[in-house]
């Protein structure tokens, strides 16, 4: 992933994310990065005859797998599966 820029993953299967780790070279030593991960959400995915005085859920979400800290904390467990 590169800082700063989205990644976009179009995943052939269940996807599956176990770990978020710190590069090698980081370019603020002191700095904190956050791992978000946006994805569709699935209530949008079959609600397109939604009556029109409802309120129509966010057609993306997005949360926050994990923040990483250079010399505190430079990986993280996670377990998000789809």
């Amino acid at each position: 992933m590169t800082p700063g820029q989205k990644e976009t993953i179009v995943p052939q299967a269940d996807l599956q994310i176990k770990n978020a780790a710190l590069g090698e070279e980081l370019s603020d030593e002191s700095g904190r990065t956050t791992v978000k991960l946006t994805y569709i959400n699935p209530a949008t995915a079959d609600d397109e005859e939604d009556a029109d005085d409802e309120e129509s859920p966010e057609a993306e979400m997005t949360t926050v797998l994990c923040s990483l800290t250079a010399g505190k904390v430079s990986t993280h467990f996670i377990q998000v599966r789809d």
